[in-house]
């Protein structure tokens, strides 16, 4: 027997954040999305990558939304999965919500009498991402490996803050990420850019406790499975190009996922200790052995400190102290007596981490601690990329003098 439809008005469910409603509500929701552009509705014309699911790009008069077709309950766990991304700090689509419609009473004969259902037809709707390149139009480009690099930093960067939050992304491919420059503010320096990976489909998330090492190697091999799959797609396409990835890449990529990983591991361990979030108030870290210098350093602080008020001081309140006392006028004079300009391409941590890790070297090689006054002077002959270096410098070592005194010989300083 046959299923036979009784045509009814498609209901059509909003759930969705209030302050989109009114505009949804002007689009036609009960025809196909693919249909829309028949129906008056300003369809973008925006790259895209290869997607499973129907997926249109809308503008309507106070938003730009990206609408993709899809199953009621993966929609929900979808635009869910994305809440829990922003709220961890991932960078990813912002979800408006779920827009369903009910479609037409399907009747279909059963053992036990004839049964009536109803199919419904979902879509997740996100906020549009402006100027950002997907895999179909990124990687057409014929990028030198060093360009490629910059891009395989950014995608390591959002697989490390996916698994060290213990998510797992589950389609972690190059088709479900995009890419694009944004300004941060970097402590001491102001804003800089950089290219960061946004996560593009977060149907098969899934969290846990922590991830396992065999989940992580998984990912990785997923992931490059991808980069083979289009490079085999451009391939095809006809397009004359070197290949997309090599083993060369592959190799750089999961170096770059072991570094940053570590320090990331290194950065939340760090945080227990001190309270101390290192990217958002020392400037951005990305060698795990920095971190360890940080600590390191702060760590002779709270015995300078406790040897010179003969009181016992915490971790906590050591770098406090060392912050706001030394770190932060430091760090500080680096930006505004233009310091940073010496040394292209530094930030105000890793500057102050690679004086420090010079005058370890120097005290090594003098048999004593030659002090932060010396190192610096030292570092900028050594590495400054201009010839004022010096007139900065006097500046700055007369500050330190006042911050931490002028004798080399003490601990820590």
């Amino acid at each position: 027997m046959q299923p036979t439809r009784h045509t009814l008005t498609a209901p059509i469910h909003y759930s969705v954040d209030p302050i989109f409603v009114e505009d949804l509500m002007g689009l036609p929701w009960h025809v196909p999305i693919a249909e829309w552009h028949l129906h008056g509705v300003r369809i973008l014309e925006i790259k895209r990558g290869v997607s499973r699911h129907v997926v249109i790009f809308v503008k309507t008069p106070r938003f730009s939304y990206c609408i993709k077709e899809i199953g009621l309950e993966v929609s929900k766990k979808e635009v869910s999965n994305y809440e829990m991304l922003l709220l961890n700090g991932i960078h990813t689509l912002v979800p408006v919500g779920t827009v369903s419609r009910e479609e037409a009473v399907i009747e279909s004969g059963a053992p036990i009498g004839t049964r009536y259902e109803r199919t419904v037809t979902a879509h997740t709707v996100t906020l549009l991402v402006e100027k950002v390149l997907p895999d179909s139009e990124l990687f057409q480009r014929n990028f030198s490996f060093v360009s490629r690099k910059a891009i395989w930093d950014a995608i390591a960067e959002l697989f490390v803050e996916l698994h060290t939050n213990g998510i797992l992304w589950g389609d972690a491919s190059l088709a479900n990420t995009l890419v694009k420059f944004e300004k941060i503010d970097v402590p001491f320096v102001g804003k800089k850019t950089f290219l960061k990976a946004y996560l593009a489909d977060a149907e098969t998330v899934e969290v846990f406790p922590t991830l396992s090492a065999a989940q992580r190697e998984s990912e990785i091999r997923y992931f490059f499975g991808s980069m083979d799959s289009l490079n085999e797609d451009l391939r095809i396409s006809g397009l004359q190009r070197d290949a997309l990835t090599t083993e060369n890449d592959k190799q750089y990529f999961r170096s770059r996922y072991d570094l940053l990983f570590t320090a990331e591991e290194k950065k939340k361990l760090f945080f227990r200790q001190t309270t101390f979030n290192i990217d958002a108030v020392l400037g951005l870290v990305s060698n795990p052995a920095y971190v360890d210098m940080f600590l390191e350093h702060i760590e002779e602080h709270k015995w300078y400190l406790c040897e010179r008020t003969g009181t016992q001081v915490t971790l906590a309140e050591a770098t406090q102290n060392w912050f706001t006392a030394i770190y932060a006028p430091l760090c500080k004079l680096f930006r505004t007596e233009g310091v940073l300009e010496c040394f292209p391409g530094k930030t105000a941590a890793e500057l102050y981490i690679e004086i420090m890790t010079h005058k370890y070297f120097l005290s090594t090689q003098a048999g004593t601690d030659v002090g932060m006054v010396q190192a610096m002077n030292d570092y900028a002959d050594t590495f400054g990329a201009v010839a004022n270096t010096q007139s900065f410098m006097k500046k700055i070592t007369d500050t330190m003098k006042s911050l931490i005194g002028f004798t080399p010989a003490r601990r820590g300083q």
